[in-house]
């Protein structure tokens, strides 16, 4: 049996997002997904700024490796790397500005095909120009690579090769968007011609990239600000082009794709409002979604009238933080949801919770996640690392296999704790789902059922999937009904940083069950000094005015003291 689907799965799960000041505003946030769940840190040390170009990568366990600013590359100190400084600057001069920070989906980070200690980080170079009539412009033009050697610099990363042009011509701004080779090994990347119908086909593979030509459309696309994004299992390829900022004219675009030769067809375009935006596509890959500024749609791609499909799926509700909320990048993350940006500078990300669902069941949650600095835009751009190969197509020549791996999320209902609803994030194209709910209850053949277990207690629910090549479970212990003191999940989910302190306290809550909690904060003497209701993310507490000494904390919700502790203020 070919176990090569269970390795390299983790390489989108940890995001840096954040702006480069060390102010108890700006700074950087770490989002690690683990268990179908989510954490959030901060991270201490500053200099880089994330704001529409952010790349990162994982290895195959999660942890963190680099990352990338579209001027910078970061290493697992989250230091800028050696060698990693600096990088577009030579590529192009003379020009008026370079901003090649600013590109939507302007980098993405790869593990080179068949050399396990190297990544290959593409890049697009983008500048603002004046034209003789005093008019200007903004173009890219290129994509380069750079190469990171893993163990270089002691274990910490080292960029080896740098502002590699492997394609010099005006192009589309960023969507650098690779999808999987149908040999499971190697990847694909289209890149724009800009103004044109063409796009260059390039390959990824133990060589490297390189390109393997060009192919020609029927319409040709304007420039705009936007994404795209392949279907889970690589068949299409959607692009939204935001073409005339901030007027009618936007084009909302659906390929299919052949993972075999890299070639689009059954090109279907419509316009759409033209702003700056995104897209992501549902974890089943059915319904595809749209951010344009201030509304979200919902387009159900297997339907026989994909434009007729279109709902509406959220409209900006004004909410500010300080400034506007509006509705920008997507991507889809290692939990099987949905994360927005802002199209401004604010400590929120919005969140669609359930994307496999139509229509409102879908729960596009605006500022869903509270994060401990302000966002700049951007969230980071992956591929789907979790796409094997195309089993039994004249491409499937490596003999890899899709061993399907198990794994899921849960939820308890809000109002009955002990209804659960499963969430299934298996991936390598299982094809039967067993669940054991651990109660003596009949086996669910489901992919993501609801179960209303009888009695409170302690459940071991394990999920199964098979396919022809081999069977996978997964296991996680659930605490329903319990007190919160008894249930070690739910107080893991809750951490209070630092200690000792100085100005302030941060307070993550992880668990959504536990929004609107509320957290307090008693001197020596059990005085109340500070009561703040708590959001899903990280919440600060100011505490700068303070007295130096021993203070008592307590998170409670409904009347139900859920964990407490002690720090020192210094």
């Amino acid at each position: 049996m070919n176990l090569c689907a269970a390795l390299g799965q983790l390489h989108d799960n940890t995001w840096i997002l954040g702006y480069a000041s060390p102010s108890n505003k700006y700074g950087m946030t770490k989002m690690t997904f683990y268990e179908g769940g989510l954490k959030l840190d901060t991270v201490a040390k500053h200099g880089f700024g994330y704001y529409k170009t952010n790349a990162a990568l994982s290895d195959a366990a999660g942890h963190f490796l680099a990352s990338f600013s579209g001027i910078d590359a970061m290493d697992k100190r989250y230091a800028v790397m050696e060698n990693g400084d600096s990088l577009n600057k030579e590529i192009i001069r003379g020009y008026y500005y370079l901003c090649s920070d600013l590109i939507t989906q302007g980098a993405v980070m790869l593990p080179w095909p068949g050399r396990p200690d190297s990544i290959l980080l593409l890049y697009s170079s983008e500048v603002i120009f004046v034209e003789p009539n005093g008019n200007a412009d903004i173009a890219c033009y290129g994509v380069s690579t750079a190469v990171i050697d893993t163990k270089g610099a002691q274990g910490l990363g080292k960029v080896v090769l740098r502002d590699n042009i492997f394609i010099k011509d005006t192009i589309q701004e960023g969507r650098l968007v690779p999808v999987r080779h149908a040999n499971g090994r190697d990847w694909w990347l289209l890149v724009w011609e800009r103004y044109t119908a063409r796009f260059y086909t390039i390959l990824i593979d133990p060589k490297g990239p390189r390109v393997l030509g060009q192919q020609t459309l029927l319409h040709p696309f304007g420039d705009g600000v936007g994404q795209s994004a392949f279907t889970s299992d690589g068949s299409r390829y959607v692009v939204y082009n935001g073409v005339e900022f901030g007027k009618d004219g936007g084009e909302f675009s659906i390929f299919d794709f052949d993972r075999c030769t890299g070639l689009l067809s059954n090109d279907r375009r419509y316009l759409t409002t033209g702003d700056f935006g995104g897209v992501a596509i549902s974890p089943n890959g059915r319904y595809a979604y749209q951010n344009v500024s201030d509304t979200a749609f919902q387009y159900d791609l297997a339907a026989p009238d994909i434009w007729a499909s279109r709902k509406v799926a959220a409209i900006y509700d004004g909410f500010k933080a300080p400034f506007r909320t509006y509705l920008y990048q997507m991507q889809l993350a290692p939990d099987g949801k949905i994360y927005s940006s802002a199209s401004n500078g604010v400590p929120y990300l919005h969140v669609i919770h359930r994307p496999n669902e139509p229509g409102a069941a879908c729960q596009y949650q605006q500022h869903g996640i509270k994060l401990p600095k302000y966002n700049g835009f951007s969230v980071p751009n992956f591929p789907n690392f979790r796409l094997g190969p195309l089993d039994g197509s004249p491409c499937d020549t490596l003999g890899l296999n899709n061993v399907p791996v198990a794994w899921y999320r849960y939820e308890q209902d809000t109002l009955d704790p002990l209804a659960v609803a499963f969430t299934d994030l298996s991936h390598h194209e299982p094809a039967e789902w067993y669940w054991d709910f651990g109660d003596g209850s009949l086996l669910s053949r489901d992919t993501s059922p609801v179960h209303v277990f009888l009695n409170k207690g302690q459940y071991k629910v394990c999920l199964t999937v098979r396919n022809q090549y081999g069977t996978h479970t997964h296991c996680k212990t659930l605490y329903l009904g319990v007190s919160a003191q008894d249930n070690p999940v739910l107080q893991a989910q809750i951490q209070v940083s630092p200690n000792p302190f100085s100005e302030r306290l941060a307070v993550a809550l992880s668990a959504p069950e536990l929004r609107g909690a509320a957290f307090r904060l008693f001197d020596a003497t059990g005085r109340l000094v500070r009561e703040v209701g708590l959001e899903y993310g990280i919440n600060e507490v100011e505490a700068g005015e303070l007295g130096k000494g021993l203070y008592f904390w307590a998170v409670e919700k409904q009347g139900e003291r859920v964990k407490s502790g002690k720090v020192v203020k210094m």
